[in-house]
């Protein structure tokens, strides 16, 4: 048990770093986006104003295609990169 998490330290802090250890960094940040949005739209729902439901998704979607643009972009730009050398 001491070991996973010594392993699960040394991952997490690993990823702050810009060497191959670790995890990704793209992966951390992305896992603490989502656990606030997560956690934003649980405060949202509790409170029981479901006035603003139209703002909310259009922000989630725009979000959604935001990521999935930079993605894109990645692949595309890692794609082009491949195709000069």
């Amino acid at each position: 048990m001491k070991k996973l998490l010594t392993d699960i330290y040394n991952g997490i802090i690993g990823s702050l770093d810009t060497t191959d250890k670790g995890f990704s960094s793209r992966k951390l940040t992305g896992f603490a986006i989502v656990a606030c949005v997560i956690a934003a739209h649980v405060k949202w729902l509790t409170l029981g104003d479901l006035g603003n439901l139209e703002m909310v998704l259009t922000i989630d979607y725009s979000f959604i295609a935001a990521l999935f643009g930079m993605t894109t972009y990645s692949a595309l730009k890692s794609k082009d990169n491949a195709a000069k050398d």
